[in-house]
């Protein structure tokens, strides 16, 4: 997207301060109103133009709520951009200080990150004002009802204060950060609230809900990425010679394009969902909105790959980017106005009759019966699921070709088993499991087996991060990559106790007697975010327990094999146990949620959840069988390497080890015949009786130890 022809240098100096540089700082910071006021120009045009302006007829809006609403939200997007561009820019794209320095907020990094904490303060403080606007506008003009009230006790009150919470903690860490670590946990908590906003609008009561969400959250989260990194990086180019601002450009360059193809293909999901064909858009107001977007959105994408790659100066640069601003306001307001104005397709069903399984799931049941057979048949997409397994894929086998090309080897069993592991990802999303899952509890004991004992061990298997580390440069510049944080994660504290078997075992296990024997699960098929969260967690302890266990993947330090196995024993009898305890259970478990579908008896969901708990016990043998058997492999692979390692030592050193061995049992033998001999004159680190084991090397030699993992 963005390929300027010079590579820039690895150190730089940091722009100095000159009456130009001054006025561009200001010239940018008045930039902001005037694009904030084009963003709530166009609003107001769209909801004119869609007719969400018009007063409504049952309750009467008031007009603070219909004019003060569009400022308010301008404003949240206006500090959702700047925080998530300002701690992307500074943790990812800009330079470091020096190759030492390489967490250092020190310069220009520091000021990038003071920007995001005001821009998520600024997001945090409209988050909180659009509550008692949706109460207002909830209660109608004059009601005299406490709008505070009403709005905490929605729905969409609760999400919107979640969304503060996380921009207020965002806006702390970015405040206190002095190193590149705290930032990046601010930039967690936008990413957080940005995807928590996906629940709120339209999607959240959406017929094809997962769907609806899932497409509105990568929808607001690639804007976020795209429009504010080009936001703030023109904010902050003053500060920048030339170099360091083609630096931070060519790395943003691959953030821009997966942008917008992430915004191509959730704003056309969305668009699906929302209306009823293609001639909506010139038909309805709001399919012309949406047309307008578009458009705005297309051109912004030609900006990018057309003017980008004649990028020479900060001139040009500080141009173009004031052109897409203008074009990016102008979207931002059309956004707006369709999330004020009702879609052509009703988005709401009444949960009654006929219509209550449809309300609370977002889709009909399948009309094959759940079966062996219909777990591989049936079809229900989870598109942004797919196109994650899409990517996920992709971007392995985009790796193993630029080792091969390189000319390094790469082991076809690891291609194999990653790739598996991500068509296994897509059939649990969108497969038949997927299809029942929120209708049946054997089917989502099914999708819930697969998530932590198919998926994560052929991930694991894959070597990810092997792959990473070697395909993708290190930078030498003080700044960190996704190379860079992935590896210092990998290598922290908070990894180090993780990672140990027992641990990795207990959250392993104990997750399910916590998430199944709580009303975590029911929660879970209800909230489409709790079923979010048990996706992620469910996969994320599965992986933990995989890479412990069998994965290829360096861990932080050496894992004893017979360790691995009693582990590996402990924790799957436990969940063979848990599908007993599940079986003999007296109670339904999430009761409530069954029952409100009201597709099964009491006694026919009794003997599905018999089912469930069985396959969890049935399927809980097959892994532990293939684990002990990868377990027991890896073993023997690595004792071969070691006894390999040894005996091209003892080629180099022309078998010096054994010859003082043997040297020493010689003084030992000649010190029996004087009687004078004595046990403990051995040297430290060597063996007193029998023959030495391959492995046993005298004290202080490092020479030859084998790697933690294969």
């Amino acid at each position: 997207m963005i390929a300027p022809h010079q590579r820039p240098a690895e150190r730089s100096a940091p722009a100095s301060h000159t009456p130009g540089t001054s006025r561009s700082l200001w010239s940018g910071a008045l930039a902001i109103p005037a694009l904030l006021a084009l963003a709530v120009f166009s609003a107001v045009a769209g909801l004119i133009a869609t007719g969400a302006a018009a007063p409504a007829s049952l309750v009467p809006a008031s007009p603070l709520v219909t004019w003060g609403m569009p400022v308010v939200i301008a404003l949240h997007h206006l500090g959702l951009l700047l925080a998530v561009g300002a701690g992307g820019t500074a943790v990812l794209l800009l330079p470091g200080p020096s190759r030492r320095e390489v967490t250092s907020l020190a310069a220009h990094r520091g000021r990038t990150v003071r920007i995001g904490a005001a821009g998520a303060l600024l997001w945090a403080m409209s988050s909180i004002a659009l509550l008692p606007l949706g109460g207002l506008e909830a209660a109608g003009a004059g009601s005299g009802l406490d709008v505070w009230s009403i709005a905490l006790s929605g729905e969409l009150g609760k999400l919107r204060l979640a969304v503060a919470i996380a921009a207020l903690l965002a806006a702390l860490s970015y405040a206190l950060a002095r190193s590149t670590v705290l930032a990046c946990w601010g930039l967690a908590f936008t990413g957080i609230g940005a995807a928590t906003l996906g629940l709120v609008g339209h999607a959240g009561g959406n017929l094809d809900h997962i769907n609806a969400v899932n497409a509105m959250a990568v929808h607001l989260i690639a804007v976020a990425v795209w429009g504010g990194g080009l936001l703030v990086i023109a904010l902050i180019t003053p500060w920048l010679d030339d170099q360091q601002i083609a630096t931070t450009v060519r790395r943003f360059s691959p953030w821009a394009l997966a942008a917008v193809i992430a915004l191509a293909i959730s704003g056309l999901l969305s668009a699906t969902i929302r209306m009823a064909g293609w001639s909506d858009l010139v038909t309805t107001g709001y399919g012309q909105v949406v047309l307008v977007k578009t458009t705005g959105l297309v051109a912004l994408a030609g900006f990018g790959a057309l003017q980008r790659r004649r990028l020479g100066d900060r001139l040009r640069f500080r141009h173009l980017a004031a052109t897409e601003g203008l074009v990016m306001a102008v979207v931002i307001g059309a956004s707006i106005a369709l999330g004020r104005t009702a879609p052509p397709v009703p988005q709401e069903i009444p949960a009654v009759g006929d219509l209550r399984v449809l309300s609370l799931v977002g889709y009909l049941p399948p009309e094959q019966e759940f079966g062996p057979a219909t777990m591989f048949t049936l079809f229900q997409p989870d598109w942004v699921a797919l196109l994650l397994a899409v990517t996920m894929g992709g971007a392995y086998l985009a790796g193993v070709v630029r080792l091969t090309r390189r000319g390094d080897a790469w082991q076809w069993t690891r291609t194999l088993a990653f790739v598996a592991g991500c068509i296994a990802f897509a059939w649990v999303m969108s497969g038949g499991v997927a299809a029942w899952g929120k209708f049946r509890f054997d089917a989502h004991m099914v999708q819930h087996m697969a998530m932590m004992m198919i998926v994560p061990p052929l991930w694991a298997l894959g070597a990810p991060v092997t792959l990473l580390s070697r395909a993708v440069a290190p930078r030498t510049d003080g700044s960190r990559g996704i190379r860079e944080w992935v590896l210092a994660a990998l290598h922290s504290g908070y990894s180090r106790v993780i990672s140990t078997p027992p641990v990795a075992g207990a959250v392993f296990a104990g997750s399910l007697v916590i998430f199944y024997f709580s009303p975590l699960f029911e929660m879970a098929m209800y909230e489409h975010l709790g079923h979010f969260l048990m996706t992620v967690h469910f996969l994320a302890s599965g992986y933990l327990f995989a890479w412990v266990l069998i994965g290829v993947d360096p861990s932080t330090k050496p894992i004893n094999p017979v360790l691995k196995l009693i582990t590996l024993l402990v924790t799957l009898a436990f969940h063979a146990f848990f599908g007993v305890a599940m079986v003999s259970a007296t109670w339904l478990i999430a009761e409530d949620w069954y029952t409100s579908l009201g597709m099964y008896s009491p006694e026919r969901l009794e003997t599905i959840q018999v089912r469930g708990g069985t396959i969890m016990w049935a399927i809980s043998e097959v892994p532990t069988v293939g684990y002990a058997l990868i377990v027991a492999i890896q073993w023997m692979r690595s004792e071969e390497r070691r006894a390999r390692q040894w005996d091209r030592k003892a080629d180099r050193d022309g078998e010096a080890e054994l010859a003082a061995y043997n040297a020493y049992l010689a003084r030992l033998h000649g010190d029996d015949a004087g009687g004078e001999a004595t046990t403990g004159d051995a040297p430290a680190g060597e063996a007193t009786t029998g023959d030495a084991p391959a492995g046993d090397a005298p004290a202080g030699e490092s020479e030859g130890d084998p790697p933690a993992r294969s």
